[in-house]
């Protein structure tokens, strides 16, 4: 059934001036059991004050609630426009005279950075295909949202997350601008920090020719200059300028390179031609990549820094025979001499952690799409007592497998990584997952459950 699209928020009017709270859910849809933990109230303190510093603006001193605009998911019949068509998107090239490294400090300022430093521990959140492509699903990203705000305000100094790192799919179906108020700047409008991205398929998604694809995402995460959006409704929070859809983020402890899979629904993501297999796609994001573990080879070896990688589709899920992004990513870690210490992944509705051993190094790949779409249906049910189901101990390399929705909190220092996946139900909860990665000699530990390590 095609629903009535509502009009999105006019861009002048203050969201926060609106009284009246509309329900997440229809009215007629049923109360269903749930065993999620019940996220502490979204207040937060008057944060007019970015937490680290700088001069960008991030949260409202309250929590406003949706009430207009519209999740705007597009209708059936363009969806399968946009399947049947199976064309993969050019990659928008990065803003031309930027700085392909952002640099954290650029962002929160350098007193901002030289406090983490000193602290000796980066901390950031990360997580993948938080929109809700349904009115009545908006509850389960505010939920997750609600849990990262939460964290954010009550960690302690040198706990508190600098920054949030999405692995793409902010919006549904088709990245559409008038979706970004209710499914982005809404749901994060207490999160007082920065948000970095990667676009996911459904970002770029177009079903018809006249369209352009991510211009939405451009427009809100690789502005010219960071300024008030006119998709965020009048809340506070501003457009990042990341130079492009691929990037590295340089942060204490930490180098982040986020790239682009493309618009692929149910395939691999594609970040190349693939050797001239996709004639419309360049090979400038694979060659960058390249250049940027060449780059940071010697601080790595050095152990001055850990090296991630964040791409929207998963790249390793236990295949014997690694499928073609795989095999792309491996050639460019052989080329540039370097292999990531792990990699981050959403697309998949669900949190899984695989381990694969190559060339001697054991590399953690990460799916963490479980920001607030709705989880796998056909995806096998978990138990907060088993770290991998009965029937999934079969699939290679798979050490952790949790159907429920969540959010990875990452923390860095001089010589350990580690990767913690809190869960919004509360059978499972915080620190439902966690490792630690040795960054001299690479071992991989894990953690204990609900105990966050570091």
């Amino acid at each position: 059934m095609k629903r009535k699209k509502k009009p999105a928020p006019a861009a002048k009017k203050k969201a926060k001036s609106v009284k009246k709270v509309q329900s997440s859910k229809p009215k007629h849809a049923k109360k269903a059991k749930s065993t999620k933990a019940t996220p502490s109230k979204r207040i937060a303190p008057p944060p007019p004050a970015p937490p680290f510093g700088g001069k960008r603006q991030f949260a409202e001193p309250a929590y406003v609630p949706l009430a207009k605009g519209t999740t705007n998911t597009g209708n059936v019949n363009e969806y399968d426009a946009y399947v049947n068509s199976g064309v993969l998107q050019p990659i928008p090239p990065p803003r031309q005279g930027s700085n392909m490294v952002v640099k954290l400090s650029d962002v929160i300022g350098q007193d901002a950075v030289d406090s983490i430093t000193k602290s000796g521990q980066l901390v950031f959140h990360s997580v993948g295909d938080t929109g809700a492509d349904k009115e009545y699903r908006v509850k389960d990203e505010d939920d997750v949202a609600a849990m990262m705000a939460h964290d954010l305000m009550n960690a302690a100094e040198n706990e508190r997350p600098a920054f949030f790192f999405h692995l793409g799919d902010v919006v549904y179906e088709f990245g559409q601008a008038s979706s970004y108020y209710a499914q982005f700047y809404e749901p994060y409008c207490t999160y007082n920090a920065p948000i970095f991205a990667i676009p996911g398929n459904h970002d770029g998604m177009i079903w018809d020719p006249s369209m352009t694809t991510l211009q939405a995402f451009l427009d809100n995460f690789c502005a010219a200059v960071p300024a008030p959006s006119p998709n965020a409704g009048g809340l506070i929070r501003s457009t990042m300028n990341q130079p492009g859809v691929y990037f590295t983020l340089e942060a204490p402890f930490a180098s982040i390179i986020g790239l682009y899979s493309n618009v692929s629904d149910k395939g691999a993501g594609v970040i190349s031609s693939e050797n001239g297999r996709y004639p419309n796609i360049t090979d400038d994001q694979k060659n960058f990549l390249i250049s940027e573990l060449k780059r940071l080879r010697p601080a790595r070896n050095a152990n001055q820094t850990a090296v991630i990688l964040a791409v929207h589709h998963p790249v390793f899920d236990g295949s014997k025979t690694p499928q073609a992004l795989c095999k792309d990513l491996d050639d460019a870690f052989e080329k540039a001499g370097l292999y990531p210490d792990v990699v981050l992944t959403g697309h998949a509705h669900i949190y899984e952690r695989f381990e694969r051993t190559v060339n001697g190094k054991t590399i953690p790949y990460i799916i963490a799409g479980c920001g607030g779409y709705n989880l796998l249906s056909a995806a096998k049910n978990s138990s907060p007592n088993q770290k991998v189901p009965a029937a999934l101990q079969h699939v290679q390399g798979l050490k952790a497998y949790i159907k429920a929705f969540g959010y990875l909190k990452v923390k860095a220092t001089k010589n350990k990584l580690a990767v913690i996946f809190n869960c919004l139900d509360k059978t499972y909860g915080d620190a439902a997952d966690s490792i630690v990665i040795d960054l001299q000699t690479h071992q991989i530990t894990e953690g204990t459950k609900n105990k966050e390590p570091l």
